[in-house]
């Protein structure tokens, strides 16, 4: 009775815009247009994003801006459903639109530590970053333009933030900037995974397991993902690579994370990866073809759990809103795969295998 209660109306909603999502015939027709200005026209006409780029000037183009205002339609639905919760726990929902200032933050340490601080103008950054307003606790265009690792901690400070970034540079003081922003966005990552986790212990009891289960999941691999690329790309000490993974585990135990740890080169993780709980994942992989094709395929398999998620928990729980905003989330990776796709000429079969979308 309370899941109906809580969920009656909101239940009603999602499925209305889940009918707007793309289906297999947009697709393959926006593989086969010629141009970026051809994808964003069809794009255009859709129910799903008429109203957020049906004004877009088609003349100039760009793939961050046209990424932007497709999430911000996320963020606009993510508002409006909200609205329709009849109850539903304020910190819960607060983290749900944290995420993207997380976001916004792991962006703006890639362009100060990567690229050495941002060339871009103020107003070309600003296109680059969710715009959440009075929600934002940090200000990402300060954090991008800092000068150096005491300007990023100044520019954090008063946030959440700044204690976890302060903790990464103190710890990974001589790494590399491509292995500090490793084991950066892993602790951003790893605090909103526990804040999401933690907060779900307001909610009911079916929703509690709605929560450790798809949240779980993504948690888990991104554990994964994160040691393969360590393992390929860094030298960082078993211990260490421990210590900098998701401090939540799902199907992957502590002995099993030692393990993929503990592994020695790519080939020992993945014949450990090849019977784990995940193994459906990796049984096609070999050594030469898992960093290119790992985070499709982990993109793949959290999308069909969350198609299964209202068969597995039920309408009216909140599986009805994390299925449908994972699967928006997945929809809009693809539409910018396809315009990468269209953008350089790939035909629609090579495309195909870029979408995270089985069809």
């Amino acid at each position: 009775m309370i899941g109906f209660i809580s969920y009656s109306g909101v239940s009603s909603k999602l499925y209305a815009l889940s009918s707007e999502f793309l289906n297999d015939e947009d697709y393959k027709n926006l593989m086969a247009q010629s141009s970026v200005q051809d994808v964003v026209r069809y794009l255009q006409a859709t129910r799903m994003y008429s109203d957020t780029i049906g004004n877009m000037t088609l003349e100039e183009i760009h793939r961050r801006d046209l990424e932007i205002m497709l999430q911000m339609d996320l963020i606009k639905d993510l508002k409006k459903i909200f609205t329709f919760f009849v109850t539903f726990d304020k910190d819960f929902s607060r983290l749900m639109f944290q995420r993207y200032e997380i976001e916004n933050l792991k962006l703006a340490l890639r362009i100060v530590l990567i690229e050495m601080g941002s060339k871009d103008n103020v107003e070309n950054l600003k296109k680059q970053f969710f715009d959440l307003g009075g929600k934002a606790s940090i200000d990402p265009i300060k954090v991008a333009t800092s000068k150096n690792q005491d300007e990023i901690l100044d520019n954090l400070a008063g946030s959440p933030y700044q204690e976890i970034v302060r903790n990464a540079f103190s710890s990974y003081k001589n790494s590399s900037s491509s292995t500090l922003i490793g084991v950066l966005e892993n602790a951003i990552d790893s605090w909103i995974f526990a804040r999401i986790i933690s907060a779900s212990q307001k909610l009911g009891a079916k929703d509690q397991m709605v929560v450790k289960t798809l949240i779980g999941e993504r948690a888990d691999l991104t554990d994964v993902e994160w040691v393969v690329r360590a393992k390929a790309f860094y030298e960082i000490k078993p211990e260490e690579l421990y210590n900098s993974l998701l401090p939540y585990h799902f199907r992957l135990g502590p002995s099993d994370l030692h393990a993929m740890c503990d592994a020695k080169g790519i080939k020992e993780l993945l014949d450990f990866l090849k019977e784990s709980p995940y193994k459906e994942i990796y049984k096609d992989m070999n050594e030469e073809t898992i960093i290119d094709t790992i985070t499709i395929q982990e993109r793949r398999f959290l999308r069909e759990k969350s198609l299964e998620a209202i068969t597995k928990f039920g309408t009216f729980s909140i599986a009805s809103f994390f299925r449908y905003f994972f699967l928006k989330e997945y929809e809009i990776m693809d539409i910018i795969s396809i315009v990468e796709g269209v953008r350089y000429g790939l035909k629609p079969e090579e495309i195909k295998g870029l979408v995270i979308r089985k069809f």
